[in-house]
């Protein structure tokens, strides 16, 4: 079983569970998907949780699933998990260790609240590869600022906790911190509030990405697919090689 859904007090923990690095696989992107749309009609749900297992938040998306002929089904079930959080109208949290990369970091910085350990370590390196993340150009200008939110998506560099979230501990604290933080700030509170003051301070994001996501994601299948370059950095990828682009 990949993903471990957990109900209490309110709070609905969603842990990936896919060693060895918690790749988000098609299959695991509909199983969190369908787990936040089973939970969020509860009217005491207060917030979702998003954990990983092991030693690494998530490696990030499948990248064998974004070759041509995979990536059609794999791009729409993916974002379909940001379309079940805006329905939910809950506050998400992230609880993050060692990598949080492609995916899963687009997942984690749309949370609400990043709670990371000192070491863990963030970025969007789908540009190396040859592709883009399209959450994360919705999202991260948000977040960040444009200026910012460039610099890391179009570098695809690896950046510190603390250069993404304030909410930070040692190492090996991550679940008692975790656990600290829902007690203080969503089990304390009344779910039905939670969810509307969630609904009114997203509904600018929430606007957005409804408008911008599925236009990025034909843009992304139609524009960025038709090119030979995506293909190269995929398949060079998953060669172990460096790609030799054509700039077309």
């Amino acid at each position: 079983m990949s993903l471990a859904v957990r109900m209490s007090d309110g709070v609905c923990e969603l842990h990936v569970n896919a060693p060895p690095g918690n790749v988000l696989s098609r299959a695991l992107c509909l199983e969190i998907t369908k787990a936040i749309r089973a939970n969020a009609a509860d009217p005491g749900l207060r917030a979702f949780l998003f954990t990983g297992a092991g030693k690494h938040f998530s490696f990030g998306a499948s990248v064998p699933e974004h070759v041509a002929g995979e990536v059609e089904s794999f791009l729409p079930a993916f974002h379909g998990i940001f379309d079940a959080i805006l329905d939910a109208a809950v506050p998400t949290v992230a609880a993050v260790q060692g990598l949080c990369l492609g995916g899963a970091c687009e997942l984690a910085l749309f949370a609400d609240f990043v709670l990371a350990e000192r070491s863990a370590r963030f970025a969007v390196p789908e540009i190396q590869l040859g592709v883009m993340p399209p959450v994360a150009c919705v999202v991260f200008p948000w977040r960040f600022g444009g200026a910012r939110a460039a610099e890391l998506i179009l570098t695809g560099e690896q950046v510190a906790a603390a250069d993404v979230t304030e909410r930070l501990c040692d190492d090996g604290e991550l679940a008692a911190f975790t656990g600290t933080f829902l007690d203080t700030h969503i089990r304390s509170r009344s779910a039905a509030v939670l969810r509307l003051a969630t609904r009114a301070t997203r509904a600018p994001l929430a606007d957005d990405i409804r408008r911008r996501l599925p236009e990025l994601e034909r843009t992304y299948l139609h524009e960025l697919m038709a090119l030979r370059d995506p293909t190269e950095g995929i398949q060079a990828f998953l060669e172990k090689r460096e790609p030799a682009w054509t700039n077309a």
